[in-house]
């Protein structure tokens, strides 16, 4: 596959049906965790002087009943991505994701939904200048890197986390509180954002912005669809 804009977006959407099992060290600003992910829904975060954090389903999920009059309420099947055929393109990944809103994408979070949007990178797929795109090795595994903004459209997993901070995003997500947007266009924002999506998985293993306060963070894989079935042992159902 060659390293362009258009398959770097495409890379970006492409993460449900790329792994189910993820063994990964996480750093930002506030330390470091090692976590593992077993899709669907199934996270394990450890970090050195406190307990495990253990959290199963997806975040937000809802439901809702719909029924004819007369009949009996019927919940609408929810269905998970492995369990339906995105359109490929012909290097394998996703062209068009479907768009039933009953299939569960998210991971469960950790922190914040920068999290989610980190293992499910698909808000770096629409609505986004994707510019210097680079194959590279980065720890023995292969990234394609990108400089990224965010242009009209951008729709973050979360306005509060977005992985592309800028004015726009601010606007969108609090164009209601002037005093906020005043304290952060006086911080500043990023000129845009280095982003690394590891190749066999599409998931954001760096994240770099280019001034502005925004806390840079990184992704270490260590094992992808490994066996972890001994390291959720007794954590939840199974």
């Amino acid at each position: 596959m060659q390293a362009t804009p258009d398959s770097f977006r495409a890379l970006a959407r492409s993460s449900p049906w790329r792994w189910r099992t993820l063994h990964a060290t996480f750093t930002d600003k506030r330390g470091v965790v090692e976590a593992w992910v077993r899709r669907p829904g199934e996270l394990l975060v450890r970090r050195d002087g406190e307990p495990d954090h253990y959290k199963s389903g997806v975040p937000y999920t809802t439901s809702v009943l719909t029924a004819s009059r007369g009949q009996v309420p019927v919940q609408p099947e929810r269905r998970l991505p492995h369990e339906v055929a995105p359109f490929l393109r012909p290097d394998g990944l996703v062209a068009e994701r479907p768009a039933d809103p009953w299939i569960d994408y998210d991971d469960p979070m950790y922190r914040n939904f920068q999290w989610v949007a980190m293992l499910d990178p698909v808000e770096l797929s629409h609505n986004v200048a994707v510019g210097d795109v680079r194959s590279a090795d980065l720890v023995g595994r292969e990234v394609w890197w990108a400089r990224v903004r965010p242009e009209e459209g951008y729709s973050p997993r979360c306005g509060c986390c977005a992985l592309l901070w800028s004015e726009i995003t601010a606007r969108d997500q609090y164009g209601d509180e002037p005093d906020l947007l005043a304290r952060f266009a006086a911080e500043g924002y990023p000129s845009a954002t280095d982003v690394a999506l590891d190749l066999q998985t599409g998931v954001v293993v760096r994240l770099e912005p280019i001034g502005g306060t925004v806390r840079s963070f990184r992704l270490l894989i260590h094992e992808v669809d490994a066996d972890v079935d001994a390291v959720f042992a007794g954590l939840g159902p199974r």
